[in-house]
């Protein structure tokens, strides 16, 4: 983690492994984060340890950070799977921790950001843009992996922390839905290097592949 302390993060946002239980590492990297910078995490809901999200505030309120919001993303397809008979759920909260105490969120100013920034495009309609504007964000899946972070979470939590284009965005798990929302607003993606699920699932697929191209061919 040691390429971490030359840079200068705006904002921390991530999508927390299922089943992540601590958080010393994402805590670490957190340093790196602005004073007046914002610590936002989404979180799958664990069917089995439902107790576990009381346990996450717990651990970074201890580390001196704020509550700030915490937000229902309301998905359009179940967000985790399991053998049991419980139910599932096709909401997950973010949390929004500030590291200051006189940190603001500028609801007015998020009413008045365009879409896109500069030369960048906008890509989503008025009423996904809208979503933003209280603690209840009805944003579809990405539809790649539903371990992803729709680019729209990330450019709503982005405008939460009042990034602007060259603005750092610090991720701990290198999820590739953040690399890209990065891209598409302006924001420079800096990858934490912590192991993930999402990481165990590129290294499985690049064996499978190297399998079948060591396979005879007809």
């Amino acid at each position: 983690m040691e390429h971490i302390q030359t840079f200068n993060a705006q904002a921390l946002i991530t999508r927390l492994p299922y089943g992540l239980n601590d958080l010393s590492g994402v805590l670490e990297l957190a340093k790196g984060v602005d004073d007046r910078g914002l610590v936002c995490l989404s979180s799958p809901i664990e069917i089995e340890n439902p107790s576990s999200i009381s346990g996450i505030i717990t651990q970074i309120e201890f580390a001196g950070m704020i509550l700030i919001s915490m937000i229902a993303w309301h998905r359009d397809r179940h967000i985790v799977t399991s053998n049991s008979k419980t139910l599932s759920n096709t909401w997950e909260p973010i949390f929004v921790f500030g590291k200051s105490k006189e940190f603001h969120v500028n609801r007015d100013f998020i009413t008045k950001v365009k879409k896109g920034f500069d030369t960048k495009e906008g890509v989503f309609d008025e009423d996904e843009f809208s979503t933003c504007l209280g603690d209840h964000w009805p944003i579809r899946n990405d539809r790649r992996d539903r371990r992803f972070l729709p680019a729209q979470v990330v450019f709503n939590l982005g405008q939460f922390a009042d990034l602007h284009p060259n603005d750092v965005v610090l991720d701990p798990f290198g999820n590739p839905g953040i690399r890209d929302a990065c891209t598409s607003f302006g924001w420079k993606y800096l990858d934490g290097g912590l192991p993930s699920d999402i990481r165990g699932l590129g290294l499985i697929l690049e064996e499978e592949k190297n399998e079948d191209e060591s396979l005879p061919q007809d």
